[in-house]
């Protein structure tokens, strides 16, 4: 009985051992995607990238090269929607933003909006310039400046020093909160305003979530659209000039 238990648990560590060698790691199978976009293999990169995606790896540059085999492919609703996606994950990647400018001057809809005040233009681009993960980092390390500079202000006796301590303590704790004001801006517009990228050549909007309704607007492949609502398989979208309604849900990639 000893004897057959042992075998059992060799076999089982055989078994998970062969598993763990045939195991590709996401860097292995992120160099045989790069490799395979070099080789104009562009179909079978994007199987590796997307493997990679499915084991729950994501990163600006998975996304970037993913959205390079797609634009090569002229696919270009999933080119943008990939751009897109780096971009949320590195938004000051001046590569990225080249690409996705690029893809975009082929998107058929142009919406047309008055310009902004400037004012108005320079904190949108201040906020989309630090992704959520830079600007809770940001956070935390102006925290932690401040914290020490105030102890430090604490303990330390002389006169001129303790003065710019105190200087700097205000100055790091204003800039903490700011940091700290501009995250809760951020964090609450990517939970209330999702966007998606229209991916079908041709997509007609309805004015309620029923094909027999009115047709409202027709959009087409690569434009952004926000999503303000979801019943079932229908999304009512908006787009920057005002107008709404609702198309499929699977005529969308969500970013």
């Amino acid at each position: 009985m000893i004897l057959k238990l042992r075998k059992l648990i060799l076999v089982i560590l055989l078994i998970l051992l062969q598993s763990a060698l045939l195991a590709q790691t996401p860097q292995i199978l992120f160099d045989k995607a790069n490799s395979l976009y070099q080789q104009q293999e562009f179909e079978k990169a994007i199987e590796f990238y997307h493997e990679i995606l499915s084991q729950g790896y994501e990163s600006a540059e998975i996304h970037y090269n993913l959205g390079n085999c797609y634009y090569r492919l002229n696919n270009l609703g999933r080119a943008i929607l990939s751009y897109e996606k780096a971009l949320l994950l590195k938004p000051n990647d001046p590569d990225i933003q080249y690409n996705l400018d690029l893809a975009n001057l082929r998107v058929i809809d142009r919406v047309s909006l008055p310009p902004r005040f400037f004012l108005f233009e320079w904190w949108d681009h201040l906020l989309d310039y630090f992704s959520l993960m830079q600007l809770t980092r940001l956070l935390v390390s102006l925290f932690g400046l401040a914290v020490f500079s105030f102890i430090s202000f604490l303990f330390l006796k002389k006169d001129l020093l303790r003065r710019y301590l105190m200087i700097l303590s205000i100055t790091l704790a204003f800039v903490t909160v700011f940091s700290g004001y501009l995250l809760y801006l951020k964090s609450r517009s990517f939970v209330s305003h999702r966007y998606g990228i229209v991916l079908n050549t041709t997509v007609t909007a309805f004015s309620a979530p029923d094909e027999k309704s009115t047709d409202v607007f027709i959009i087409h492949e690569g434009l952004k659209v926000r999503l303000d609502d979801l019943r079932y398989e229908w999304v009512k979208i908006g787009l920057p000039d005002g107008k709404s309604g609702w198309i499929k849900l699977n005529n969308l990639g969500i970013i």
